[in-house]
């Protein structure tokens, strides 16, 4: 996605810390991992000029 939308290909140094909180959250909401991935897909289709408008 990083290449798609011209973004810096960098590391992001708290990385790590970003890591953890959705894993503790993903155990605590099994059904969050899927409204992330929609929400995620959604961004990514924006991004990509593919947006698609709710009929």
């Amino acid at each position: 996605m990083s290449s798609v939308a011209g973004i810096e290909n960098s590391t992001i140094e708290s990385s790590a810390s970003y890591i953890h909180s959705w894993l503790r959250v993903l155990k605590e909401d099994s059904k969050m991992v899927v409204q992330a991935a929609a929400q995620a897909q959604k961004a990514a289709d924006y991004i990509i000029g593919e947006e698609q408008t709710d009929a």
